[in-house]
């Protein structure tokens, strides 16, 4: 039986581009997660449109998989960058190009060797062929004589570089928000001052979960702080605005916080204007400055730049922080 198929006797195809047919050949894919970039081609490359809205349930029902399989599947394709989605968790799906797909992953040690379970008699779990005749025969030489060391002792070998261990780069994205350690937020606070760099992250974030995903998210992070920094340090405009008098105020109504030394200090004025510039609320003066100090003033502690702080001028009018504490006195 040929398994060439006649248009005339068809009911209709899905024209799919040769490159992403081999690509899809080679990639190595747990079978659970290659049903999965078949179903979104088959709902969108057949349709004709780069990308569409398919839920979980939607294509647990087109694999026959379970809704939870389905998300684990979807959130692995999506890091490898098989698949992008386009506005977050519940946005549009689609196949990414082929060349920024990430066509192996690195496995994870397993054992070489087990025993049976009717004898002590050791197997091997690796075929014979993984080692070859000259990867043996490079033990021995008839120069010197072999050589043991303990394991703890062995380093590249002459003329290799050490095997690199990848680090921790300290930020994670899950598609809607980024998770950055606290380390890293205080460093860059200090580096890009006077940018609010919690504000910024959220911005970014809302950025990233409506666009393709990132091979290195912290390196985006880093180009969007300086860009955020350029932006800043071009002068934030006080028009209007009783940077001032809302310094004052805080001293007065909250004297056993922290007494704000510089009051020309750049980071902090421009967070205060950021802060009035907000809502039309913000803008009422005394009628709403006072109250927030009286509130902020019961507070021994706030989160702030990823960690618990005492509430200093500068942490109250930080975005996080400001609006977490105005929503609460309402």
């Amino acid at each position: 039986m040929s398994n060439v198929t006649q248009l005339r006797n068809t009911g209709g195809f899905t024209r799919m581009d040769n490159r992403l047919m081999e690509a899809l050949a080679a990639v190595d894919l747990p079978a659970r997660e290659f049903r999965v970039v078949m179903a979104i081609a088959r709902q969108t490359i057949g349709y004709n449109v780069e990308s569409k809205r398919l839920s979980a349930d939607e294509i647990g029902k087109l694999t026959n998989m379970r809704r939870d399989v389905v998300s684990k599947a979807i959130s692995h394709l999506l890091e490898r960058r098989i698949i992008f989605r386009v506005g977050g968790s519940r946005g549009e799906i689609g196949v990414s190009p082929v060349s920024e797909w990430s066509f192996y992953e690195e496995k994870k040690a397993r054992l070489s060797e087990t025993k049976t379970s009717h004898s002590a008699q050791i197997v091997s779990l690796v075929s014979d062929s993984s080692e070859t005749k000259t990867a043996t025969s490079l033990l021995y030489t008839k120069k010197e004589p072999l050589v043991t060391v303990p394991s703890e002792q062995i380093t590249a070998p002459q003329g290799g570089e050490p095997a690199q261990v990848e680090k921790d780069s300290g930020v994670s994205f899950n598609g809607e928000d980024f998770q950055v350690s606290s380390d890293l937020i205080t460093k860059w606070a200090k580096a890009y001052a006077p940018v609010d760099v919690e504000t910024e992250i959220v911005r970014a974030a809302a950025w990233a979960s409506a666009n393709r995903p990132k091979k290195d998210y912290r390196r985006f992070l880093v180009n969007w702080l300086a860009k955020a920094h350029v932006k800043v340090a071009s002068g934030v405009s006080e028009t209007g605005v009783p940077v001032d008098q809302i310094i004052d105020l805080y001293h007065r109504v909250c004297p056993n916080l922290p007494v704000v030394t510089v009051k020309t200090d750049k980071a902090l004025r421009s967070m205060i204007v950021e802060r009035w510039n907000e809502a039309e609320a913000h803008k009422s003066g005394k009628s709403f400055w006072l109250p927030y100090f009286e509130k902020a003033n019961n507070r021994s502690q706030v989160f702030y730049r990823g960690q618990n702080v005492v509430p200093r001028l500068e942490a109250l009018v930080s975005r996080a922080v400001f609006r977490e504490i105005s929503e609460a006195q309402q």
